[in-house]
């Protein structure tokens, strides 16, 4: 898969969010639990939380970051075209 620069803080609000790597999340859902999230806790909190969880399960945190790098990327990429 390709991937497209997309801001950080995005991806980090994916990754801290409830939304499941299980689930099929279309790309209008993922824009609307990136927003809420952010809305809900904005950047710094969405860092220090996405921090956290990589110092406690550093195992698993490296594979729900790609996935939502990825998510976010093909989402954000669709929306701006």
């Amino acid at each position: 898969m390709t991937t497209h620069a997309v801001d950080p803080v995005l991806c980090m609000a994916l990754f801290v969010s409830d939304a499941s790597q299980t689930s099929d999340l279309d790309n209008g859902t993922i824009r609307d639990v990136v927003a809420r999230t952010l809305e809900q806790l904005g950047p710094n909190e969405c860092y220090a939380r996405a921090a956290e969880v990589f110092g406690d399960h550093p195992e698993t945190a490296l594979g729900r970051i790609t996935w939502a790098r990825e998510l976010c990327s093909r989402a954000m990429a669709l929306a701006t075209v």
